[in-house]
């Protein structure tokens, strides 16, 4: 677990340098909510990853009923909070929208991969056939 919060935790940072390095060399205009949609999507993703380790260590054979579960509400809290994100700043939705899109793809991959590699790690005793 703490493995994945450090790696999230990188990545996070890694999202806003690159930010701030573009929008200084003006590659890219700095969108106006960057900090704060990596700091939810971050926050978010570590929360929902708990939830699903703690729910695969409980009833391992309800995870993929676990993990559906957290992409429903995953979609629910991202929705509203990159619709409430768009309402502040009609200016710069799109930039904003990008980060927040961007930034999912690379946090829902890294969390995919870290799931992946736990469910089939030797210690659970590898992937079961059903």
């Amino acid at each position: 677990m703490l493995r994945f919060i450090c790696i999230a935790v990188l990545l996070g940072l890694m999202i806003l340098g690159f930010v701030t390095t573009a929008s200084r060399f003006e590659w890219i205009a700095r969108p106006s909510f960057a900090n704060e949609i990596v700091g939810f999507l971050l926050i978010s993703t570590i929360v929902l990853y708990r939830v699903v380790v703690r729910g695969l260590g409980l009833r391992p054979q309800d995870f993929v009923r676990i993990y559906l579960g957290t992409t429903v509400l995953r979609i629910l809290f991202f929705g509203a909070f990159i619709f409430v994100v768009i309402r502040f700043d009609k200016v710069g939705a799109w930039r904003n929208a990008t980060l927040f899109l961007v930034s999912y793809f690379l946090f829902t991959t890294i969390e995919i991969l870290a799931l992946f590699l736990r469910v089939n790690s030797p210690r659970n005793g590898g992937q079961k056939d059903i």
